[in-house]
């Protein structure tokens, strides 16, 4: 993106501010993400991608919804939401300018157990917050069985049918593992269905938390394209996925890939610490580690089986090793 568009998008939103500078955000791996810097104040300046966030205007009336949810609490972390309460559709592209947290820090993967309790616990403050909020009611399901375990294995079936015949037979073992436990993400669903409804963020990756760079406290939640009703599992077991992951997604030295229990448990400690729960939901927070990991590693291999379509790729086979990656770290999830 030029700097001059960067200038109209501007125009639209904050009439009279002038752009100085456009810098590309590294990482993120479904929107275009830009740091635009104006002679008064800095933004994050965001392309949407509609092929992935299809009901993207329903996804904004979610964000607003909490946001006002929120601003009626105590939650004492950074919501940065976009201005003016819209976005901006341009040619057929869509377009949101958000505030910039000033002095904060992002990270691809956790360094230490401090930054997973932090995480853990701004996370439990969040469903503290919006405990009585009628989630069910009032929010729109903006992506259908996001983390539908017989969806995921629905996608994954026509995906191996499809497939071509070379990316198929690097992927043969792969799909004879995962075909072996798909009773996990069976009972997944099952699990979800008898579990309380909230306000699930459902991408609670560390890049998501900011990071104060002076306290090295989180200091604000980001990236809300995802948030709908839904159940703690998914969060927490997206949590423990991320952050427990001793390389990261996208390492392929996989015989030094396995979960630290330590995080797990600073995790599930530091959350529950805030969040109010359901005996039910504690019981399966740590199931919801291994299956949200399944389910990923469903997600990246069907992913390369249909040719590298949602998540974006550096080489051919990375989505296959991002999906062996994960099925190592699952195994490991399953040793208590």
């Amino acid at each position: 993106m030029e700097l001059n568009y960067a200038q109209y998008i501007l125009d639209q939103l904050i009439p009279g501010s002038k752009a100085t500078q456009l810098k590309v955000a590294k990482g993120g791996l479904i929107n275009e993400t830009f740091f635009l810097d104006t002679t008064n104040e800095s933004y994050v300046l965001q392309k949407i991608n509609k092929s992935v966030f299809k009901n993207y205007n329903r996804g904004l009336e979610n964000i607003i919804t909490v946001k006002n949810w929120l601003a009626s609490t105590d939650f004492p972390y950074h919501f940065p939401t976009p201005i003016g309460d819209k976005y901006l559709e341009i040619n057929g592209e869509v377009f949101r300018l958000q505030p910039f947290i000033h002095n904060s820090i992002s990270y691809d993967s956790i360094s230490n157990q401090e930054q997973a309790q932090e995480a853990s616990s701004c996370l439990g403050l969040f469903y503290r917050a919006l405990h009585k909020k009628p989630a069910s009611s009032s929010l729109h399901l903006t992506i259908p069985n996001f983390h539908s375990g017989n969806f995921r294995l629905y996608q994954f079936s026509e995906a191996v049918k499809s497939a071509h015949k070379p990316r198929k037979a690097r992927s043969k073992k792969l799909i004879k593992n995962i075909e072996n436990h798909k009773q996990q993400l069976i009972d997944f669903d099952s699990i979800n269905k008898m579990l309380p409804t909230r306000v699930v963020h459902n991408d609670t990756k560390i890049s998501n938390f900011l990071f104060d760079k002076t306290s090295k406290k989180v200091s604000a939640l980001i990236d809300l394209d995802t948030l709908m009703p839904g159940t703690v599992i998914s969060d927490i077991g997206d949590m423990i996925r991320t952050y427990s992951n001793t390389l990261n997604e996208n390492a392929t030295d996989f015989d030094n890939v396995f979960a630290n229990k330590e995080v797990i448990n600073q995790i599930i400690d530091s959350f529950c610490s805030q969040a109010i729960l359901s005996k039910e939901e504690k019981d399966q927070l740590k199931f919801g580690g291994r299956a949200i990991t399944l389910i990923q590693c469903l997600r990246f291999l069907t992913d390369f089986l249909n040719n590298d379509i949602y998540y974006k790729v550096d080489y051919s086979d990375q989505n296959l090793d991002r999906a062996k990656n994960q099925w190592v770290l699952y195994n490991s999830l399953l040793i208590e």
